[in-house]
């Protein structure tokens, strides 16, 4: 990212820490560094900048947080689990006006977001499978298990894009503060859910273990590709966050 952002340098810039005169302010490529803490969809963060010509900075964050879902309610089942969100990015802060607006094309180099839900059916509970509906066994109730595929949501690298307000360092000397806000989009690819069941299920072909009988397994492989379409459209995962700045 960086070595294609000082190949966009005007030819006079082209010399680490010289100064550069393209606009009313003298900016000196890495001379200053701001800093922000965020809020968003992604959780809690934090980024860094600066600067790399009068309309350019390179910026890098990062954005975490834990919670837990409750009763979540899909064909039957109420799913409780932890997700953890977790996410490194970078990206080339362009402001083509040279004011507050910007775009931003960069890259998630990290992403470590997760799901894992547990749902216990009660016994004599009922549950849909692929459009067929199964009961759970008193005796021994059925369990299911949801989980993002390769333990995250979508790829691990993602391109980005956004557009924004805000300067993390600001152009103007005796500005220091910022308040930058952010939306966007990155493309994780179609995320994937596994489904796994255990215990046993009453259909109308009577009760089996729903991990070793192959009508059920195709039933749940069905559910599990059902769940898949309708998370279908979040290979495009939103982007959105406020925060509060700092150039030192």
């Amino acid at each position: 990212m960086a070595a294609a952002a000082a190949a966009l340098l005007p030819p006079e810039s082209s010399g680490a820490g010289q100064a550069m005169s393209n606009g009313p302010f003298v900016v000196r490529r890495f001379s200053t560094v701001g800093v922000a803490v965020k809020v968003g969809v992604a959780g809690i963060g934090f980024d860094v900048a600066t600067p790399l010509a009068h309309k350019f900075n390179l910026r890098a964050g990062a954005s975490f947080f834990n919670y837990t879902v409750s009763n979540l309610t899909e064909d039957g089942f109420n799913i409780n689990g932890p997700i953890a969100l977790k996410s490194v990015s970078t990206s080339l802060d362009w402001f083509p006006f040279g004011g507050k607006f910007r775009v931003s094309p960069g890259v998630t180099i990290y992403n470590g977001n997760t799901f894992n839900g547990t749902a216990t059916v009660p016994g004599g509970g009922t549950i849909t499978l692929n459009n067929q509906d199964y009961t759970s066994s008193p005796t021994d109730p059925v369990i299911a298990t949801f989980a993002t595929a390769n333990n995250r949501f979508g790829n691990r690298v993602a391109p980005s894009i956004t557009v924004g307000l805000g300067n993390l360092v600001p152009r103007k000397e005796a500005s220091h503060w910022s308040f930058p806000f952010e939306i966007g989009m990155q493309y994780i690819s179609p995320p994937l859910i596994t489904l796994v069941l255990t215990g046993t299920a009453c259909g109308t072909d009577g009760c089996q273990k729903v991990n070793s009988d192959p009508m059920t397994q195709a039933n749940v492989l069905g559910e599990q590709n059902s769940i898949n379409s309708d998370i279908y459209n979040l290979r495009f995962y939103p982007i959105i966050s406020v925060g509060m700045g700092y150039k030192f």
